[in-house]
């Protein structure tokens, strides 16, 4: 539920509602929701409480949920009196929207809710929030680093989207010549990846990392920077602005307004010789994304093994599935070490078209990838998920099956936890090749399609790369959920 209620909230643009059962709700949900409030998703979480009479018994259903919210929310209350009722939901409309936006929490006590109330609610008019502009001192300041900058890079975060800045953003990039990257797997693509100068995941490979580490300014939109050099930080929140590194300009400020008032300002300093020059800074980034794809293909077709039954290459799976998408097709992408893969042969020219969760929890991206569906109803909606995560949330199916939400369930089977073992890797070397470390799903392994059966939804496997098309296509062309399990390599 919690996973929906982000999954709506996002792709709708509007406040996600979650009722949770008491104390034991919130502790099922979270690991969620804690992504939520780092990810500054509007959220109101309600949860009931045992009689405030009762509460000092320490009854099996009453407790201290404020507290308890306070981990994951902006404001955290309890509804003391039914008087008050309508005051606090109000309040927690408002502050879930208003920036830095976030989840918020209300404690419902049992015998409130028995209660018998009149009132009138009223709710705060669209846009009753006035948007915050930057202080112009920080935009002089960094259009003066830009203005000079000979490898600019720009680092897309989040904020972004919910500023609806993508537009400005794109202008950007245009004037200074710089590639954009989104920060890591955990981001959503903000950018239309069919652009020349975007790049992907900085994290994606090391030819992306080899141009984000040569920047001599970094520009961090809505993210927290990685670079330390000549860092130009754009923010809605000042909590973010410099927080784990320094920087040498901080803006803080609607992000949508702030960015093109750095615009503004490096046209009035950029002459013509320099808007030429960000040009050509354009077109090489260009010519390095077009051979970046070409090395892609090349590998992919190294990979190829038309005879071979069983496990296949991820792009593989990445290519078939880029031609049968279709146009306007929403992406929701939880295969974890496999994103980068996908990324590089899926195209979404349009923003909102392709989301992952927020954060670093598991287990997200089927119930977010309903509340998606819920959200843009004329959308065809596809769920990329690692088998590990789909073991997280696989009653997301029955959900799925039951309120007749026809999201198409992609499960990237390796039988292992293969990003962590990939981390594994990093810490401890080649000794822990082909070890467990108690990350493989096998002995059993999960048979994704019997279970999807079980829950009332069709399920297959696909064992063989040339049948894979003409599944693929079968399940999105079904006006109903379906589920198609697909065996990769890469087993560590």
């Amino acid at each position: 539920a919690a996973g929906m209620a982000v999954g709506y909230a996002r792709a709708s643009g509007k406040v996600g509602v979650l009722n949770v059962h008491t104390f034991v709700g919130i502790g099922g949900a979270m690991a969620t929701l804690l992504d939520a409030y780092r990810g500054g998703i509007p959220l109101i979480v309600t949860a009931g409480n045992g009689d405030t009479n009762a509460v000092i018994r320490e009854g099996g259903l009453s407790g201290d949920l404020v507290t308890l919210g306070k981990t994951f929310s902006k404001w955290s209350a309890q509804v003391d009196h039914a008087s008050n009722l309508g005051l606090i939901i109000r309040r927690a409309f408002k502050v879930a929207t208003q920036p830095p936006t976030g989840p918020v929490f209300i404690a419902l006590p049992q015998n409130i809710m028995n209660e018998n109330i009149d009132f009138a609610y009223e709710a705060n008019p669209p846009l009753s929030f006035s948007r915050r502009r930057p202080d112009q001192e920080s935009i002089e300041r960094a259009a003066d680093l830009l203005a000079k900058a000979q490898k600019p890079v720009v680092m897309l975060g989040p904020g972004v989207a919910k500023h609806q800045a993508i537009p400005e953003v794109i202008e950007l990039v245009e004037l200074i010549g710089a590639p954009a990257f989104i920060p890591g797997m955990s981001s959503d693509t903000l950018f239309p990846t069919t652009h020349r100068q975007f790049m992907g995941a900085s994290t994606g490979s090391p030819d992306a990392r080899r141009l984000t580490e040569a920047a001599d300014v970094t520009v961090a939109i809505g993210t927290q920077p990685t670079a330390t050099k000549n860092v130009i930080q754009i923010d809605s929140d000042p909590w973010e602005l410099g927080k784990n590194a320094p920087v040498a300009a901080a803006i803080e400020g609607d992000i949508k307004l702030s960015v093109a008032e750095l615009n503004t300002a490096l046209k009035k300093r950029m002459s013509a010789s320099d808007r030429q020059v960000a040009r050509g800074r354009a077109e090489n980034i260009t010519v390095e994304k077009e051979k970046l794809k070409a090395n892609w293909l090349a590998q992919a077709e190294k990979e190829r093994n038309p005879s071979a039954e069983g496990p296949m290459p991820a792009s593989r799976l990445a290519q078939e599935l880029a031609k049968v998408l279709q146009p306007g097709t929403v992406v929701v992408d939880e295969s974890w070490s496999y994103s980068p893969t996908m990324l590089q042969y899926l195209e979404f020219p349009e923003p909102n078209h392709y989301f992952r969760h927020r954060g670093v929890s598991i287990g997200q991206g089927m119930p977010i990838a309903i509340g998606v569906k819920l959200a843009m109803p004329d959308k065809p909606v596809v769920a990329l998920i690692g088998d590990g995560s789909a073991a997280w949330s696989c009653q997301s199916l029955w959900t799925a099956a039951h309120y007749k939400i026809p999201v198409k369930f992609v499960i990237i089977h390796n039988a292992s936890y293969r990003l962590v073992k990939q981390n594994k890797m990093r810490q401890l070397g080649e000794q822990v090749r082909n070890k467990s470390l108690g990350l493989d799903l096998e002995d059993p392994v999960i048979d994704f399609p019997q279970m999807a059966k079980s829950m009332g939804i069709k399920g297959q496997r696909v064992d063989h790369p040339d049948k894979l098309e003409k599944a693929l296509k079968s399940v999105l062309e079904s006006d109903k959920p379906e589920l198609i399990e697909v065996p990769v390599e890469g087993r560590i």
